[in-house]
């Protein structure tokens, strides 16, 4: 199994100043959230959304359903695609606007610096604008990563989930999700 170190477009990323200047903004508008969208939540999600393609040995029609170059391109696709997630969510609390649209928008810009190539940009931007709202027409690693962000937050066993607004939506209930 290849590790995160040895994705080093991943490792670009991460180390890349706007990326961490998003996660900060991330933090700062979150101070009285109880489940933050921090590196964390990022690192689940690109986890979780890695495991739903292997387990259902699902990882060559990905790569050759978009084109892709290798094993290694795949896995890095699918962790861009979770870290940047919910990179714009900080922009929701502030202007009220969709973040997973915004948050597209802002792997658009990213992505170039970390080496990705545009039909590779062009697969994770549609996954994170999908990623809120499944639909029958969503691309495959776009509905991966809606059920990866639903699997991160198990609400109904949170210690918070009294106080939490999302305890009884769909979105957030472990009960509804298919696998």
């Amino acid at each position: 199994m290849i590790g995160v170190k040895q994705l080093k477009r991943i490792q670009s990323l991460m180390n890349e100043p706007l990326y961490t200047e998003y996660v900060e903004r991330n933090s700062r508008s979150e101070k009285e959230r109880l489940c933050p969208h921090n590196m964390s939540h990022h690192f689940d999600v690109a986890r979780i959304t890695y495991i739903l393609i292997l387990e259902n040995n699902d990882l060559d029609y990905f790569i050759k359903e978009s084109k892709l170059s290798s094993r290694m391109a795949a896995k890095e696709v699918i962790y861009a695609a979770g870290l940047l997630h919910d990179i714009g969510k900080w922009a929701e609390y502030r202007e009220g606007i969709d973040h997973s649209s915004y948050s597209a928008k802002l792997a658009r810009g990213l992505l170039p610096r970390a080496l990705f190539n545009y039909e590779e940009i062009e697969i994770i931007s549609r996954a994170i604008d999908e990623h809120e709202n499944q639909n029958d027409e969503m691309s495959f690693l776009g509905e991966k990563l809606y059920r990866a962000e639903n699997l991160s937050r198990i609400c109904s066993q949170c210690q918070h989930n009294t106080q939490c607004g999302k305890i009884n939506s769909k979105e957030a209930n472990a009960d509804l999700i298919e696998y």
